[in-house]
């Protein structure tokens, strides 16, 4: 027995190693080694395309998430698939259902970019793309195991569907950094469009560019329009729809026409579906917006109600140009200088038709010469970074007093107060060559577009905002049509010279119609005098009217004798009555005299509150040099029907003033691609986006608009 006790001993360790290793194999096959990388996976069948999943190391314990990257590689023309592939293509998807402790996988997606194939507009990517990965665990205190099959499809003119294995095993304890990955990581992050809320942008919370965004969807066109507003602008951007909705699986979205007026861009896209008809009214879409340096995502729901019209092609607007420039004739603006027109052509009678023809081309140049040096004045604000408008030289004082001493000098030379006298010579070399008049023909026109600039006229904002928005070269071709338009008048009189001889002869009757002309622009005179007041206060103001009326006077009895005097008194006291009625706006065609309106400051984001709250927002955009704006006041806001409907319950009344510079205003217009005043617009529960309304207000459109916003 002693003898035999030491093989016992060895015989019994050798029993306890042999277990030992036993159970070291059993812990290891039940714990498998910790897997933070697949390495790069390649299909034999196809290898253009390889990827590869790795864990940054990068956790959050409260989170209970892990950050991870994944690298596909695509050789030359292979490409695959964003989130929504477009009108062909498969996107990527990863089955994780065989993992532990995984709760939920989301997926970052880069923006993407279009890869038209055979007339199929297809959304996704080409060469190494890389994808942020978050994977949310249920318990940080177990183990993990991620597995699962990721399905991807690549594409060139052959598209191959493949499936690739995906197997991680970790512990949150064990993990440490991984540099290279994370850096992956961090520019995966980094590509992901940056996602914003419209209360982010109206509270100023976000360091985006972005300052607003709308859409509406039309049904009966099927199509769906996205506004966007850049404060620095846009190179080349493009837009990307799609949408978490169920409902709305399988529908597909055109690539977009896209138009930029200023700081806005109006995207239209054509929506189908192989399920019939599509309806996109207050489904909720995601909108990617891709540019130069910028990439973006927000969420919206479209209107029912159009914010935009469709985009214009450059000839539709050169029309619209003319029209507008043509109609700049008949507004409110350009009836003081009317005057003038009528005395040009009936001082026409018995001159020789090739003077007549001089005559007028004169004024026609005059007219475009105008348009020019304000297309030159507004390219400078434009290249300056300067707010941009039809009309803002009226917001400055200088160019007020200059128009003010223009009318005011117009005015006394009709009524025969002076002449400019030449030297004999220039007299007599003027008389050689027809006519010393042409200049005179050359500064009316000029003069008469000045005055047109604070009216904004049907189709005249269409293609101011084209123009401002436009190229330098395009802008001056819009604004030469503008004159165009507006010189068509006369133009016709100096191809047809023989029309001006129709008129009556001149006589003695000529003098009292003179006068009367006069007086029309003695009344812009005190007009324009009273715009001063905003800027030099209203006692100074009134003081320069005496002045400047006591000296007008004294000349017109010394030069004229007294009847004319009387006419020229009674014409001041009558223009101040309706300067003061107009400023006051209280006038009224039944009447009976109507308080002003208790107008709110324009506010989007009281806009927006508003409209939640049930109540219809009726916003007016105005100046006090605008005439129109002043019209559409006395003749429609402030008339019956229209007045009791907008002091009605659950009725806001908003307005803008833009008489002063004011950039909020002016990215308010420019917002709904205007560039002028006066703009009114009505929002409410069933037009949350808003319904713009014509330039020249009408009782019926306010009162269908004010009955559409309540969605009732």
């Amino acid at each position: 027995m002693h003898k035999s006790a030491p093989f016992i001993r060895s015989v019994l360790v050798s029993l306890l190693v042999v277990f030992a290793f036993l159970c070291h194999v059993v812990i290891a096959a039940e714990t498998p080694s910790e897997k933070t990388s697949t390495g790069w996976l390649i299909k034999p069948n196809h290898p253009p395309v390889s990827l590869q999943m790795q864990l940054t190391g990068q956790h959050s314990l409260p989170l209970k998430t892990v950050n991870a990257v994944l690298q596909v590689r695509l050789e030359g023309e292979w490409k695959t698939y964003w989130r929504s592939p477009g009108e062909g293509g498969v996107a990527p998807s990863f089955d994780f259902s065989q993992s532990t402790n995984i709760a939920d996988v989301t997926w970052g997606w880069p923006a993407p970019k279009r890869y038209p194939v055979l007339g199929v507009d297809t959304i996704g990517y080409k060469g190494v793309t890389n994808f942020p990965i978050t994977l949310h665990l249920e318990d940080v205190s177990r183990p993990v195991v991620l597995k699962g099959q990721l399905t991807l499809a690549s594409c060139t003119n052959i598209c191959v569907l493949s499936d690739y294995e995906i197997k991680l095993n970790f512990t949150t304890e064990n993990l440490t950094i991984n540099t290279p990955a994370l850096f992956t990581y961090n520019q995966a992050l980094g590509a992901v469009p940056m996602m914003i809320d419209a209360q982010v942008i109206e509270n100023k919370e976000t360091s985006s560019t972005i300052s607003g965004f709308r859409s509406y969807w039309d049904n009966h066109k099927q199509t769906l329009i996205v506004q966007v507003e850049n404060k620095l602008g846009w190179h080349s951007p493009d837009l990307f729809v799609d949408s978490k909705e169920s409902e709305l699986e399988g529908v597909s979205f055109s690539a977009p026409k896209i138009t930029i007026v200023g700081e806005q861009i109006s995207a239209q896209f054509n929506a189908s579906s192989w399920a019939g008809k599509v309806d996109l009214n207050k489904r909720l879409l995601n909108i990617t917006v891709i540019d130069s340096e910028l990439a973006v995502e927000f969420v919206t729901q479209p209107s029912a109600q159009a914010i935009v019209s469709e985009p214009k092609t450059f000839a539709s607007i050169f029309i619209f140009a003319l029209i507008g420039g043509l109609i700049l004739n008949i507004m409110p603006c350009v009836l003081p200088v009317l005057g003038m027109k009528l005395s040009s052509v009936l001082s026409a009678h018995g001159v020789a038709r090739k003077q007549i023809r001089r005559q007028f081309l004169a004024s026609s140049a005059g007219i475009l010469s105008s348009f020019w040096l304000l297309a030159a004045f507004l390219l400078l604000l434009k290249f300056s970074g300067q707010a941009l408008g039809w009309g803002i030289q009226f917001q400055s004082p200088y160019f007020i007093a200059v128009m003010v001493v223009v009318t005011a000098l117009f005015a006394a030379n009709m009524l025969g107060l002076f002449e400019i006298q030449l030297p004999v010579q220039a007299q007599t070399w003027l008389a050689t060559r027809g006519s010393s008049s042409y200049l005179g023909h050359y500064l009316q026109g000029m003069f008469a577009t000045l005055l047109a600039t604070p009216c904004s006229a049907p189709f005249l904002g269409t293609a101011v905002a084209f123009a401002l928005a436009a190229p330098a070269f395009e802008l001056f071709i819009i604004f030469s049509a503008l004159g165009l338009g507006m010189a068509l008048p006369w133009l016709l009189i100096a191809l047809f010279p023989a029309a001006a001889l129709w008129l009556p002869k001149p006589g003695k009757w000529m003098n009292s119609i003179k006068i009367v002309f006069a007086l029309m622009i003695l009344i812009t005179c005190y007009w324009l005098l009273s715009l001063l007041s905003v800027f030099i206060g209203l006692s100074v103001t009134v003081a320069i009217a005496l002045l400047f009326t006591l000296l007008l006077l004294i000349l017109v009895g010394k030069k004229r004798g007294k009847k004319v005097l009387l006419i020229v008194l009674a014409t001041i006291l009558l223009s101040s009555v309706a300067i003061t009625i107009v400023a006051s706006l209280t006038a009224n065609r039944s009447g009976v005299a109507l308080t002003e309106l208790d107008w709110v400051p324009l506010n989007r984001t009281q806009i927006e509150l508003q409209v939640k709250q049930g109540n219809v927002v009726f916003v007016d955009v105005t100046a006090d040099w605008c005439v129109t704006c002043k019209a559409n006041k006395i003749g429609v806001i402030l008339q019956e029907p229209v007045y009791s409907a907008l002091q009605s319950k659950g009725v806001i009344a908003m307005q803008g003033d833009w008489t002063l510079p004011s950039e909020s205003i002016s990215k308010y217009l420019q917002s709904y691609g205007r560039f002028g005043v006066p703009f009114n617009i009505v929002y409410g529960p069933g037009a949350p986006q808003g319904i713009p309304l014509a330039t020249i207000l009408s009782s019926d459109a306010v009162l269908a608009a004010l009955q559409h916003a309540k969605g009732q």
